[in-house]
């Protein structure tokens, strides 16, 4: 039996604890916490990305999982016949999915590479809730991980935290970038994570990136600003506006 979240813990108790959270970081660490209290392992929060995007890392926003979870799950090829891709659009109801079901429309190379992928990771299903907010758009919160079907209460509660949890990170996440920035929106990110003293391998597991990945973008940053290092970096950006 997975536990249900303790009564001290309440869903009003969750809601005024997002309503504090001044930054992404903040909300990060509430939604790990959130994340166990449910019985789940990991979350990831994801948009619909750019026009012609088919794939679920270049979607996400934020996330706990392990840097190569989401990776391996594009390897599989299984996005385009996943309820995921409408949930990303802010299409439908939350679900609970289990990962170790029926899926006829796959092949049996998909369907053996899905297996290895749960045995991988350690998790059987995943528990989608679709957002919408008019003013920063659709998207998807996640929760991964290994436990049993959820019952009606959690389900309720845990959909309604996801709907705050995405407003709060939209808002929290909504700086203004300057029309003449040369940076893209990921070399934004990884300056402002640098700039909150976060390391390579902290931004990394942040935004479900590698290790490998962020210092490429932070050296592009770098580069574009003709900086010596991040830390130089950093302070031009906030200096000229590229970032708060």
């Amino acid at each position: 039996m997975n536990p249900r979240r303790s009564d001290d813990e309440s869903l009003d108790s969750i809601r005024l604890r997002l309503d504090k959270c001044a930054t992404q970081f903040d909300l990060f660490r509430l939604l790990r916490e959130i994340t166990q209290l449910y019985g789940f392992d990991s979350f990831f929060v994801a948009g619909p990305g750019e026009d012609g995007v088919r794939t679920l890392t270049d979607m996400i926003i934020i996330s706990s999982a392990q840097s190569n979870l989401i990776q391996r799950y594009d390897e599989i090829g299984l996005f385009e016949k996943s309820p995921l891709r409408h949930a990303l659009n802010g299409i439908g109801v939350p679900f609970h999915c289990r990962l170790d079901g029926d899926f006829k429309d796959c092949t049996p190379e998909q369907l053996q590479a899905l297996k290895a992928f749960r045995e991988e990771f350690n998790l059987d299903s995943c528990f989608v809730t679709p957002v919408y907010h008019r003013d920063f758009g659709p998207g998807t919160v996640c929760f991964l991980g290994k436990r049993e079907p959820m019952g009606f209460a959690d389900t309720a509660d845990l959909a309604l935290v996801s709907q705050y949890a995405h407003k709060k990170l939209r808002s929290v996440s909504a700086q203004p970038v300057m029309v003449d920035s040369p940076l893209t929106e990921r070399e934004r990110e990884c300056l402002v994570w640098t700039s909150s003293g976060k390391t390579s391998v902290e931004i990394a597991r942040i935004l479900s990136l590698s290790e490998h990945t962020v210092n490429h973008y932070l050296n592009n940053a770098a580069r574009k600003l003709n900086a010596v290092n991040r830390t130089q970096a950093v302070a031009f950006a906030i200096r000229h506006g590229f970032i708060d």
